[in-house]
């Protein structure tokens, strides 16, 4: 089955019709995945500012991490969740080819792989460092990276967005 083929079946199968097809679905989910966005990029901007040394000076890494990971956790599920039913909803007619959503999957990917790198390789020292106001530099080059990736993302976001800001006028259910 082609890409086309595929997001054709997806949009128009019974959960994307009914989500696409409800005066309020589609905006209580979306309002759902920008609320856990806002909840995602904080709980990760308030990290990466103890990782930079800028913040919560006098706060352990690992106990900021023990408090903040819980939240950024249920957010990143909650905004798969959502972000899916998006998809599906306007999977041919809106999100298949768009590009900015692929660049978005990619930063997310390249976030991903950051965070992983921190918690397997720099995060297993952390009792080195974990009460230095200023952590390691390999630390702080992390949450520069995690801080610019996001910052893309976000950007990227708004883009993608400007970029399909109408396309909900083409839903069935405004003809």
């Amino acid at each position: 089955m082609d890409l086309q083929k595929f997001c054709n079946s997806i949009q128009y199968s019974n959960l994307g019709q009914s989500i696409d097809g409800s005066p309020l679905w589609w905006p209580i989910i979306e309002s759902t995945h920008l609320v856990a966005m806002v909840i995602l990029v904080g709980s990760i901007s308030v990290f990466d500012a103890r990782l930079l040394g800028w913040a919560l000076k006098d706060l352990r890494v690992s106990s900021l991490a023990e408090r903040i990971l819980p939240a950024t956790w249920g957010a990143f599920a909650v905004m798969i969740l959502t972000g899916s039913l998006l998809f599906i909803s306007e999977a041919e007619t809106k999100y298949c080819f768009n590009n900015a959503l692929r660049i978005k999957l990619v930063l997310m990917l390249l976030a991903g792989i950051n965070m992983s790198v921190f918690h397997f390789t720099i995060y297993r020292n952390l009792s080195h460092w974990d009460t230095d106001e200023v952590p390691p530099l390999w630390a702080r080059m992390v949450g520069s990276f995690s801080v610019l990736l996001w910052a893309i993302f976000q950007c990227w976001t708004v883009r993608a967005q400007a970029g399909t800001r109408h396309s909900r006028h083409r839903s069935p259910r405004h003809r």
